[in-house]
């Protein structure tokens, strides 16, 4: 059931991220969504957990942008391993790791970004647009990432635990009918 919550917090966050986030000025330049989902799975789960949502969140990103096929999975694959590599090296405690590997992680996905359109585009140039949404990403990045990986850690403690409490319950029921049952045939 946890592939569940996945999917469930996947889909949310690609339609938030294409179609409510694009008409609201004040996200303009807020950074992936699902690569936030990334670097949650990256810090709390395991891989063999986390590696199949992450080749389908790309799938599915690459499949709704007009980007080279395979950049998201690229990204997402590399934006994996970098920030779990991150986090081992590292090591930091305290609020200031959160937020740290957030920006880290919208940092290394912009990067791959910038060189996959400079190898693509050899006339590419840095602008200073550029320059501020970069900028502007890691300040959201600093300010909201370190809410969502907790809210997705929450949620995720949440969900298995009432996933649980249904299994019990459902276990309990069926237990229980089938200790009557026995009941019923020995009178």
């Amino acid at each position: 059931m946890t592939y569940g919550f996945y999917l469930g917090v996947s889909c949310c966050l690609i339609i938030l991220q294409t179609t409510i986030m694009p008409h609201l000025p004040l996200f303009k330049n807020f950074y992936d969504l699902p690569a936030l989902f990334i670097i949650y799975l990256s810090l709390y789960r395991p891989a063999r957990e986390s590696l199949p949502v992450v080749i389908f969140l790309g799938f599915i990103m690459d499949s709704l942008s007009s980007t080279p096929f395979m950049l998201y999975i690229t990204a997402y694959f590399w934006l994996f391993f970098s920030v779990r590599g991150i986090a081992k090296i590292l090591r930091l405690e305290g609020s200031f790791r959160l937020p740290f590997i957030v920006t880290s992680g919208v940092l290394i996905e912009n990067l791959i970004f910038i060189g996959t359109v400079f190898i693509l585009d050899s006339g590419f140039r840095f602008s200073i647009a550029v320059v501020r949404s970069i900028a502007v990403q890691s300040l959201w990045a600093i300010c909201t990432g370190s809410l969502f990986l907790v809210s997705f850690d929450y949620c995720h403690r949440g969900w298995n635990l009432i996933i649980k409490q249904y299994i019990i319950q459902k276990q309990g029921v069926s237990k229980n009918d089938s200790f009557v049952k026995s009941k019923k045939t020995t009178f």
